[in-house]
């Protein structure tokens, strides 16, 4: 039961903040997994995490601009116009569409708002604007949390199985990194480790 308890927690810590999760192997004395093992279970709670977080952000988004919606001010009416603004549509040819007011009041769309970038925000988005999916996939484990880094991919990168792909390899990569160097500065000798 103690063996099975250390091993969930090595996979939920992996699953949200993978950077933690290795190295907590091998700073404690209490976990006495091997690399293949520490590897495992770290992927494992790795893609778990990538899976949850990438349905829950779908989630959440939705119900964001749901209660965004929701709350947003209703804009004020415009008197002495009969008919709204035109409307382009861009996917044909350009084609103008008008609504007739009644009463001489109409509904105008409100000015958008300016959006608040937080210095993390900025530095996620000026990441996935120099290196792509690619770039955000493999910083995402070791720099930012897995939640973070998913809900920005699912907000840029629209096919769920290339961020999953992108994910997997990276997790990959940095498990075998981060269990390799800790695992060498741990036992000193590769001999050991073979063993």
């Amino acid at each position: 039961m103690e063996e099975l308890l250390k091993i969930l927690s090595l996979i939920l810590i992996s699953s949200v903040k993978f950077a933690i999760g290795p190295p907590l192997v091998y700073l404690t004395e209490e976990y006495d997994f091997t690399w293949l093992e520490t590897n495992l279970y770290a992927i494992l709670g790795g893609m778990i995490g990538v899976v949850f977080f990438m349905n829950f952000s779908d989630w959440l988004i939705m119900g964001w601009n749901k209660l965004r919606d929701y709350f947003r001010k209703k804009p004020e009416p415009v008197k002495d116009q009969v008919f709204t603004d035109p409307i382009a549509d861009t996917d044909e040819p350009i084609h103008i569409h008008y609504s007739y007011v009644e009463h001489g009041s109409v509904v105008v769309p409100e000015a958008r708002k300016r959006r608040v970038f937080t210095p993390r925000t900025r530095r996620i988005v000026r990441i996935w604007r120099r290196y792509g999916l690619t770039g955000l996939a493999a910083l995402t484990p070791i720099l930012f949390s897995i939640p973070l880094g998913i809900f920005f991919m699912v907000r840029f990168e629209k096919n769920k199985r290339k961020i999953l792909l992108y994910m997997f390899v990276s997790i990959l990569s940095w498990s075998l990194i981060l269990t390799t160097f800790f695992e060498l500065t741990h036992k000193r000798t590769l001999h050991e480790i073979i063993r």
